[in-house]
């Protein structure tokens, strides 16, 4: 998830310890059922599917969620031979194997290790990559990329998830002109990422051959109500802090029901919490 050297628009490397227990809630499942889905839709459909000889890793993957989304869509027989399991923060490789211990997977290991530098990891070892709604958290996103093309195959794939519209986001900037519309909005870490191209362009510009890229856009509107009130207990949360920088004690204590009145005002809109993505697929 978070990057070693730290972005400066996200919570403090702590935060992210205590995250890992409750990441699937809080996050309404919106990175794991997209990605399930990209795996089925996109993925085993291509012309390098994960298959029982595949080698897979799943790099800055917070609690596994990458590998949680193959288990989630594949038949046991069809689940790769190996998969690493990958991030920076050690509570969240602690979470992943505890969620993975009794997994179908044939061998899952988990380490912790920065994405932007793989050196114990040999070249050309994976046969697939995902990076999981982690490219806007690097420091040094370019270097992840080439991490990525170092470390697969020739002919191997990687999946890159970005978000489009990351739904918290337009919560939190409506809760907060709610309350102090005079304040500046909390910022985003790497805006650039949410605009259409940046995405190929990073990718291209680490390795990969613009000819073996395929962009494809996905939607996921969270619209049961579990999901809802974990989205809003994130946005509700110290996640979010940042966005409470120079409140008093009483604006800090309208925070709750100003989050759950723009997560009204969201669901109203589109009937539910609109989530947009965009998935780059790259071959090496």
């Amino acid at each position: 998830m978070a990057s070693q050297a730290q972005h400066p628009h996200l919570p403090l490397p702590d935060y992210f310890s205590k995250f890992a227990s409750i990441y699937v809630r809080q996050t309404g499942n919106s990175t794991l059922n997209i990605l399930a889905d990209v795996i089925t839709e996109n993925v085993q459909t291509s012309a390098h599917p994960v298959r029982p000889d595949s080698v897979v890793h799943d790099t800055a993957a917070g609690p596994g969620i990458g590998a949680a989304a193959l288990v989630a869509r594949l038949p046991k027989d069809q689940l790769p031979k190996e998969m690493l399991v990958s991030d920076n923060v050690a509570m969240m490789v602690s979470a992943a194997r505890e969620s993975l211990v009794a997994s179908p997977l044939p061998h899952v290991d988990c380490k912790e290790l920065d994405s932007q530098d793989l050196s114990s990891v040999p070249d050309n070892y994976f046969t697939h990559s995902i990076n999981n709604f982690s490219i806007f958290t690097f420091v040094r996103p370019a270097d992840a990329v080439r991490e990525t093309y170092r470390t697969l195959r020739p002919g191997g794939l990687a999946v890159v998830t970005c978000w489009r519209r990351f739904a918290p986001m337009f919560i939190v900037h409506a809760a907060q002109k709610k309350i102090r519309p005079d304040l500046p909005l909390m910022p985003t870490p790497s805006p650039e990422f949410y605009e259409e191209g940046v995405l190929q362009k990073v990718v291209e510009e680490s390795g990969f051959a613009k000819d073996d890229i395929t962009m494809i856009d996905k939607v996921l509107l969270v619209t049961d109500d579990e999901n809802i009130a974990g989205l809003t207990m994130l946005i509700s949360g110290p996640m979010m802090s940042k966005a409470r920088d120079g409140y008093t004690e009483e604006e800090e204590a309208r925070w709750v029901e100003s989050v759950r009145q723009s997560v009204k005002e969201e669901v109203e809109q589109f009937g539910g919490i609109r989530f947009e993505a965009y998935i780059l697929l790259a071959t090496k």
